[in-house]
């Protein structure tokens, strides 16, 4: 049995030592749509309480310290802000003024008057207007003790397991925060919605003293749950960054067009290596280079932005030499072509039609990065 496994596992490596492979850099749609006039967004904090001695009190009764919800709402826009840098989507500014709305049943207030909002977006020049409406933090702490082993050596030097017992403290974090996004324009508001962060951090020591003193604490929690609230927004309504792989034929060295073209592309000279590919294509009848061969015409395409291309030649790889791997790169592509048309929309860019007219030169490409070993 172990002598077939260990072919299996040799039958692997050879097929991945045939393949290189290639990240393209690009973008993932937003959750939502946003209109494509919409290009700037004010951020506000209106998460202060109708009167400051509830909020004084509800730190009094959760063991929240005062400041502990303000440092979260900053958080989360700091957070909010840099994951939207990175985006083509927006510009963004953080206002300074802070809006009273919040109250003691967390729920949403009632929105803001537009006209208010048409004065903050007019002052900081901005088409929309996001604020928190509701900031609650909550950090639970219970602790305890559990036997445990460790390896020690004894006074012989022999490595023993040995029994002791371990306390250990753990923090579980919550946070609740509902934004609403307005659109000054058009006077709607085109998202409310509450979300919801938990986690769970554990720390253990020979001591409870020791382990209450490592976990962490509920400022930081609530920064780290507020800052992972702000990464998921941004996602939700702008296209962000992401890396796709992609893998090519590279050998066998005897087909000389098939690893030729593998080293252009291996320099980032796609072009190159797609001629290269298609000559190899025009002097062989061995069915199986064939299909790799086409393969890699596809990928190519795909690395200089011609979707359509390298879905046609995806399809040729599997229907007209039967590689396997060519029908399930088809489908991958279809469904970036889908992504891509979304992506358009989402950024106002030309239709396809549009894109059609332009020349391959003048066509904005994807962001690549070879890696240059073998899988």
């Amino acid at each position: 049995m172990k002598r077939y496994y260990s072919f299996f596992i040799l039958i692997a490596i050879l097929f991945s030592s045939c393949m290189k492979s290639v990240s393209i850099n690009t973008l993932r749609p937003a959750d939502i749509s946003i209109p494509n006039d919409i290009q700037s967004i004010v951020l506000v904090d209106r998460t202060a309480y109708d009167r400051d001695a509830i909020g004084v009190i509800e730190g009094i009764i959760t063991g929240e310290g005062i400041n502990e919800d303000r440092d979260g709402v900053m958080t989360m826009f700091s957070s909010l802000q840099n994951s939207l840098r990175i985006s083509p989507r927006f510009d963004v500014v953080l206002a300074s003024e802070k809006l009273r709305g919040q109250n003691i049943l967390g729920s949403f207030p009632d929105a803001l008057d537009w006209r208010q909002v048409d004065q903050l977006t007019r002052k900081y020049d901005t088409d929309a207007l996001l604020a928190i409406e509701i900031f609650d933090s909550n950090f639970i702490v219970t602790n305890g003790k559990r036997k445990n082993t460790r390896t020690i050596e004894d006074k012989d030097g022999n490595k023993i397991e040995q029994e002791y017992t371990e306390f250990f403290a753990e923090g579980v974090g919550n946070t609740r925060i509902g934004i609403r996004l307005y659109d000054a324009k058009n006077r709607t508001v085109i998202d409310q919605d509450i979300y919801t962060e938990n986690k769970t951090w554990e720390a253990a020591a020979t001591s409870l003293k020791e382990a209450l003193a490592q976990l962490v604490n509920k400022s930081q929690a609530t920064k780290y749950l507020a800052q992972a609230v702000g990464t998921t927004y941004a996602s939700k309504i702008a296209p962000m960054p992401v890396r796709i792989s992609r893998s090519y034929y590279a050998k066998p060295k005897k087909n000389a067009y098939l690893s030729k073209g593998a080293r252009e592309a291996s320099v980032n000279q796609w072009e190159s290596a797609i001629s290269t590919w298609k000559m190899g294509l025009r002097n062989t009848s061995d069915t199986k280079a064939s299909g790799r061969l086409a393969y890699n015409i596809a990928v190519g395409y795909e690395i200089i932005g011609d979707l359509f291309l390298a879905h046609e030649w995806a399809g040729k790889s599997y229907v007209n030499y039967g590689n396997k791997k060519g029908r399930g790169y088809a489908s991958q592509l279809n469904s970036r072509m889908i992504t891509e048309e979304i992506l358009d929309e989402q950024l106002g860019l030309p239709d396809a039609d549009s894109k059609d007219a332009q020349t391959e030169e003048n066509r904005e490409k994807p962001t690549i990065k070879i890696k240059m070993k073998d899988n």
